[in-house]
């Protein structure tokens, strides 16, 4: 068996509106380009389209905002031009946003009421997927003929309820969804505990956590790889971000990924602290909440804006003796890391995590785009049926 590691990256603001778009967004990702490509790597960009959206209408009579709109559509192709690939991200409070202020000099008010793309009206939830869809492939079958968007992320994982979604993606064109990790649960949004597998891609009907009987005329789940672990939020958050990882795995971790991790805290909570996190206060009155944030049975994601390289790599090399994997070593298992730029210091992690695969699993680790871990898994689910 081999992976096939697909690195995606959320690619949007913060999720109140807030954030320098070149500072968050289109520098970083020019960086992270460059530091995949310098590994044989590539990179899966979730394009947030709703902010586009509200950036495009406020640039008709904003010039700032129609210079971010059109620096976010040159990043995008160039992105498609360097052979990475760009599928769609939504975060549905952008839908009715509006720009209160003077010329730059204001904030995004966002709509809230529109936190869940699972609980979107219906006809909203149709429109808004099949005009995704449509604008990339118009934005960038120029640059690449062959381009499809053919999978989709719901912004903060909020996919549930799911039927609706499910019929709606299929309806649009979708091939793919990618927003499940199973162990979170974020009440009342989302709860992939029972979810089919922590990696193994299944595919769905009426719920993105169960597999589906037929294969054919399905929408395929390709879930953010995690592993299971009992995770302990509130201690985490005392703990250094080394020695969390440190004693949760029992894997050393250096001194340069420790500052990396040390430097994203700052920087996390001085650009984006809690008390401006929609929805935040509201949560933290909840006593469910604290119960669940002292100790609880989670998961973590494979996450290369989180995970220290040596731990990143035994994520990996653990599906080797994993029982979700099983009767697969003559299979490419596709592998979906997450990550978003507004969340990087810099690349320094994860060029240390690419050196370490590199070093440890040169020969069982191929690098995917999306589009193509969908089409592989597809055409190998139709082989084995066939």
């Amino acid at each position: 068996m081999q992976l096939g590691l697909v690195l995606t990256n959320d690619w949007e603001l913060y999720g109140d509106g807030s954030g320098d778009y070149f500072a968050l967004q289109h520098r970083p990702l020019q960086a992270l380009l460059q530091a995949v490509e310098s590994f044989g790597a590539k990179l899966t960009v979730m394009a947030e389209v709703g902010q586009q959206w509200a950036h495009r209408a406020a640039g008709d009579t904003h010039a700032w905002a129609r210079e971010i709109a059109d620096a976010w559509d040159a990043q995008l192709r160039d992105t498609v031009a360097r052979r990475s690939d760009v599928q769609l991200h939504l975060h549905p409070q952008w839908l009715n946003a509006r720009w209160d202020g003077v010329g730059a000099r204001g904030r995004w008010q966002l709509d809230y009421d529109h936190w869940s793309v699972g609980a979107l009206p219906r006809p909203l939830l149709r429109a808004t997927l099949a005009r995704g869809k449509q604008e990339l492939e118009r934005l960038l079958r120029p640059v690449d003929p062959a381009y499809e968007c053919v999978a989709f992320r719901a912004g903060a994982y909020c996919i549930q309820p799911s039927g609706a979604v499910i019929g709606e993606l299929l309806h649009a064109g979708f091939r793919c969804d990618t927003s499940v990790s199973k162990g979170l649960r974020q009440p009342p949004w989302y709860d992939y505990r029972d979810a089919h597998s922590y990696v193994r891609p299944w595919f769905v009907v009426q719920d993105v956590r169960h597999a589906a009987e037929r294969t054919d005329g399905e929408l395929l789940e390709l879930p953010i790889y995690a592993r299971p672990a009992v995770d302990a939020p509130v201690v985490r958050k005392l703990l250094s971000p080394a020695l969390f990882y440190r004693l949760a795995f029992g894997v050393p971790v250096t001194d340069a990924d420790a500052r990396w991790l040390a430097a994203k805290r700052r920087r996390r909570l001085r650009e984006y602290p809690p008390t401006r996190r929609p929805l935040w206060a509201r949560q933290r009155t909840s006593p469910a909440w604290w119960l669940r944030h002292v100790v609880a049975k989670s998961a973590i994601q494979l996450d290369y804006d989180a995970l220290p390289p040596r731990v990143f790599v035994k994520f990996l090399e653990s599906l080797y003796a994993d029982a979700e994997t099983r009767g697969l070593d003559r299979v490419i298992l596709p592998v979906v890391a997450s990550g978003h730029t507004k969340d990087m210091p810099d690349t320094d992690n994860l060029r240390r995590i690419l050196e370490e695969i590199a070093r440890r699993l040169p020969e069982r680790v191929v690098y995917w785009t999306l589009a193509e871990a969908v089409d592989y898994w597809r055409r190998h689910t139709a082989s084995r049926a066939a």
